[in-house]
């Protein structure tokens, strides 16, 4: 009687390390591209944002700002169209909080799905804009189509 709760105890660390395991486990990237985003104007900063696509399947868009303050949000677009022509709205990035964005990306915000494959070759842009109050844009990248 003694080792029963001994065994009881055994056996639950057990069954717990080993459900801990599985969660450790986490998918892995099967394909990115980076895109390199360039200062606009005279409080323009730089950074990069990259298109990851994992074996879950899931798409995923990181901002990461160089330069930016590490306390403010900067609003961040994908756009259709390249730079030099502008274009609306095609998806809403998560804003870019302590110089980080990170999106999970299954739809364009009109609805349309989208994948890995279809945002590396969107005709668009990023813009990454000064602040929910200031729509200057401070950083910016041509994507897919689009890209050098």
């Amino acid at each position: 009687m003694k080792s029963s709760p001994f065994f009881i105890t055994t056996l639950a660390l057990i069954l717990t390390t080993s459900s801990c395991k599985e969660d450790d486990i986490s998918s892995v990237i099967l394909q990115s591209i980076e895109y390199r985003l360039e200062a606009v104007g005279p409080n323009g900063i730089t950074g990069t944002v990259t298109f990851t696509e994992d074996t879950d399947g899931k798409t995923e868009v990181l901002v990461e700002l160089d330069d930016g303050s590490s306390v403010a949000v900067h609003p961040a677009y994908i756009r259709f169209n390249s730079l030099d022509e502008g274009g609306e709205v095609a998806l809403t990035l998560n804003p870019c909080e302590c110089q980080i964005s990170r999106t999970t990306v299954s739809r364009l915000d009109v609805g349309t799905p989208i994948s890995y494959d279809g945002l590396v070759i969107l005709d668009g842009h990023v813009s990454i804009h000064n602040s929910p109050d200031d729509y200057t844009v401070i950083s910016a990248a041509n994507i897919g189509l689009n890209a050098d």
